[in-house]
């Protein structure tokens, strides 16, 4: 008499078959997620230095924005990425800096806001992050390149 089927030994195998394969596979798949969010998080933090050259950029273009000497600090904490500065009043075509209505910028850009950290943007336009910190991970900045390396 023929029987169909597999034994119990055969189904044992291709189970521990798998189980192996499964042990194996895991932890590079997981590394390969891990490598992609961090260059997802570098990328993001690169988007805000972009984003805080374009508002220097724009700013400069609409003159609607005074810099402070010790620059616009931009606070970032998880929902946005922040200044406030003083009203600017424009008197006989030149602007001034009025303390009666404070106003809050925001910075635009694509990707998850910063969880903590800063960005400051200077008078002479160039920008400097302070502790930028995405998904609780601290961005590495490199002060040759301008631009963050990992995150």
């Amino acid at each position: 008499m023929k029987r169909k089927g597999f034994t119990l030994v055969e189904l044992l195998a291709v189970i521990v078959i798998l189980g192996l394969l499964a042990l194996i596979i895991t932890p590079i798949i997981f590394d390969v997620l891990d490598k992609n969010r961090g260059k997802a998080r570098t990328e993001t933090a690169n988007r805000v230095l972009d984003a805080a050259k374009y508002f220097f950029a724009t700013s400069m273009i609409e003159q609607d924005v005074i810099f402070p000497t010790e620059g616009l600090e931009f606070i970032c904490n998880k929902k946005v990425c922040e200044a406030t500065i003083g009203n600017v009043v424009k008197e006989d075509g030149i602007a001034m800096l009025s303390e009666e209505k404070p106003i809050v910028y925001q910075l635009s850009f694509t990707g998850t806001v910063p969880s903590s950290g800063s960005v400051i943007i200077y008078s002479d336009g160039s920008v400097a992050p302070k502790n930028l910190a995405i998904d609780s991970h601290l961005c590495v900045y490199d002060n040759v390149m301008k631009v963050f390396i990992s995150c």
